[in-house]
C-alpha cells in the first residue's frame, strides 16, 4: 500500500523519519508533498528511495492511505481539493486535534481517524493517539492499530479528552524539555557544574525514569517515595517545588482556550466549505 503525507513542517517530516526507520513503509512506498516543494525534497535527500510529488491532488491519487500534516485552518481547502481522487476504502488521517472527526467526515467519503503522533515516536516509543471515525471494522481497527504499533504504542481516546490527552502526549515533551533547561541552566548558575555537565546528566537521568516506568518498575508516586528519605535533600527540594502548585491547572486552561478558538475558527471554516 502507498502511504501519503501532505505537509513536511516539524510533524510531518518526524513522521516520515519515524515511518522509515521504523520500517513500517519502505521507502519507495511513502509519497510526500509540501506547499514548498523544496521541504519535501529535504526528507529526499536523507532517504532517497522516497518520492516527492508536487501537490495534494497527484498524492490523493496515488496514495491509499493519507497523513494531512499541516495547520488546522488549512484542512478545508486541502480536504476540498483532494476528494474528487479519493475512494471508498481510502483513509484519511489528521495528526491535529482541533479538526473534529465530524468535520473530516463532512468533507470526504472515505475512512476517517485521527491519529495524534508525538515526538517520542521518532524513536519508535510513546504513545499515539487514535480516535475512529465512522465505519471502521473491528478487523480494520486492529489491523490499523498494529500497523502504527510498529513505531509507538496506540492508546485510543474520545473526542472529548483528545485535548488533555495531546497536551501530554504530544505536547508533554517539550512542556518538560523546558521545565529540564530550567533545572539545568539553574545547576550551572547555582553550582560547579557547566551546562553541558548538567544537560548530560539531565538527559541520562530522564533516559532512565522512562526505563523505570517502561518497565513498570515504579508509578509517579512510588517513584518520590522511593528516592525521598526522612530528612534528606530530595523532600527540601521538593518542598520548593510545591510552591509551583497551581502551573498546571493554568497550563490545561490555556491549551484549552486555544484548543476552543481554533474551534471556532475551523467551524467557521468548514460552514464556508459547505457551502461552496
Amino acid at each position: 500500500m502507498d502511504i501519503g503525507i501532505i505537509g513536511t513542517g516539524n510533524m510531518g517530516t518526524m513522521l516520515a523519519e519515524t515511518l522509515v526507520t521504523s520500517r513500517a513503509v519502505p521507502e519507495e512506498r511513502l509519497f510526500v508533498t509540501n506547499r514548498n516543494v523544496q521541504k519535501a525534497e529535504r526528507i529526499r535527500q536523507a532517504y532517497t528511495g522516497v518520492n516527492v510529488l508536487p501537490n495534494v491532488s497527484q498524492l490523493a491519487q496515488r496514495c491509499a492511505l493519507i497523513f494531512i500534516c499541516v495547520r488546522p485552518p488549512q484542512f478545508p481547502a486541502i480536504l476540498q481539493t483532494i476528494q474528487p481522487f479519493l475512494h471508498e476504502d481510502d483513509t484519511i488521517v489528521s495528526i491535529t486535534s482541533p479538526v473534529t472527526l465530524e468535520q473530516l467526515q463532512s468533507a470526504v467519503t472515505c475512512k476517517t481517524v485521527r491519529a495524534v503522533p508525538s515526538i517520542t515516536n521518532r524513536s519508535h516509543t510513546g504513545a499515539s493517539l487514535i480516535t475512529y471515525g465512522n465505519g471502521w471494522s473491528a478487523k480494520e481497527r486492529e489491523a490499523f492499530e498494529s500497523w502504527m504499533g510498529q513505531f509507538s504504542t496506540p492508546q485510543i481516546v474520545s473526542e472529548e479528552t483528545i485535548r488533555a490527552s495531546s497536551d501530554i502526549v504530544s505536547c508533554g515533551p517539550a512542556f518538560f524539555g523546558y521545565l529540564l533547561e530550567e533545572m539545568t541552566s539553574a545547576a550551572a548558575r547555582k553550582t560547579e557544574l557547566t551546562e553541558k555537565q548538567a544537560e548530560r546528566l539531565a538527559e541520562d537521568m530522564i533516559i532512565g525514569m522512562g526505563t523505570l516506568f517502561s518497565k513498570r518498575l515504579y508509578n509517579l508516586q512510588t517513584l518520590q517515595e522511593k528516592v525521598k528519605v526522612p530528612g534528606g535533600v530530595t523532600g527540601i527540594g521538593l518542598e520548593v517545588l510545591k510552591q509551583t502548585e497551581g502551573v498546571f491547572d493554568e497550563l490545561f486552561t490555556a491549551t484549552h482556550e486555544k484548543f476552543a478558538e481554533d474551534q471556532r475558527t475551523l467551524k467557521e471554516k468548514f460552514t464556508d466549505f459547505r457551502k461552496t
